[in-house]
């Protein structure tokens, strides 16, 4: 495991990176083209993007900002309004999915709270990659664009089918997209019923007999399931579900808490908050995350990214 550096900004090397590294050309289409009709939100010394409701016309008038004030953070709405600047006027907002690589359920590493080595960035990226499929493949969905945060991913669908959809709509998007609800019928091999699959079968290919044990599980049928991992993902993954019910010591009332605990663990793939709050802002993508002195940027090709595409130059 090779953790990965992180430390703060100091306030000369944010001056560096807005003056002499940053570039309009950095922020990416779907930003440029609705810069007008979005809020603005900054972070100027640390303490939390309290600086709110700014508006900017042209990118010029951004990056004057930027480079005058070198903020800690800088933030846009994932949300379009007639007015931003009041944080009126509604008009859509963009379906996001925040993925945080030091949040994952299940991690297969064993960093501390807070901390993030290449296998947590790797699983993340695992979880994007899914995701995406999903909304490309399943939900025909074009506009997916991914982020790279900092310290995880923000996938940002500007579809118009999307962006009028109203909060308990987006939840429900985030139970489909994640697998956190059980399927009526499992074993279809199309659709939602394979997606809890998938999202189930990532799950039990990471966890362990104390996470089965917590579930309400008993220690025997754990430490079975645990043996038997490669046999058991590779029954959920192709749908012989029969065959998962009938391993020994597995029964009707064990096999329903074994499904709820593989919905929850699926659940918490993604900060459904985040989702589902229309008015959330997110950080910029071009902007630099002051607090582990990485780069928000474009994310063009998940399975070729490495989180060295966002060391700034300052560190070099």
């Amino acid at each position: 495991m090779i953790l990965i550096v992180l430390r703060e900004a100091t306030p000369e090397e944010r001056k560096i990176f807005y003056c002499e590294e940053w570039s309009k050309k950095d922020l990416p289409d779907f930003i440029l083209h609705t810069l007008s009709l979005r809020e603005f939100g900054f972070d100027l010394d640390g303490s939390g993007p309290s600086h709110r409701y700014n508006q900017f016309l042209t990118v010029e008038q951004l990056a004057d900002f930027l480079r005058s004030k070198a903020p800690y953070g800088a933030y846009s709405s994932v949300a379009l309004y007639e007015h931003p600047s009041l944080r009126k006027g509604w008009l859509k907002s963009e379906l996001v999915f925040d993925v945080d690589a030091k949040d994952l359920p299940l991690k297969r590493c064993k960093c501390r709270a807070g901390e993030i080595c290449e296998i947590c960035i790797d699983d993340a990226r695992g979880v994007v990659a899914q995701f995406v499929e999903t909304l490309r493949s399943d939900l025909g969905l074009r506009e997916v664009n991914t982020v790279y945060s900092g310290r995880g991913f923000h996938i940002r669908v500007t579809d118009d089918a999307v962006m009028k959809l109203e909060g308990a709509e987006r939840g429900q998007l985030v139970e489909y997209i994640t697998g956190s609800v059980i399927p009526t019928d499992i074993t279809l091999a199309f659709g939602y019923s394979r997606i809890f699959r998938e999202r189930a079968a990532r799950a039990l290919d990471r966890i362990d007999e104390k996470k089965i044990e917590e579930a309400g599980l008993r220690r025997a049928l754990a430490q079975k399931l645990v043996a038997e991992k490669e046999k058991v993902v590779a029954m959920m993954r192709s749908g012989k579900i029969g065959e998962v019910e009938r391993i020994e010591g597995m029964g009707p009332k064990s096999f329903r808490i074994f499904l709820e605990m593989l919905a929850k663990i699926n659940s918490e793939l993604t900060d459904g908050k985040v989702t589902i709050d229309t008015k959330r802002i997110l950080r910029l993508p071009s902007s630099l995350h002051s607090g582990v002195s990485r780069k928000c940027v474009l994310v063009h090709d998940i399975d070729r990214f490495s989180p060295d595409d966002a060391i700034p130059k300052f560190l070099r």
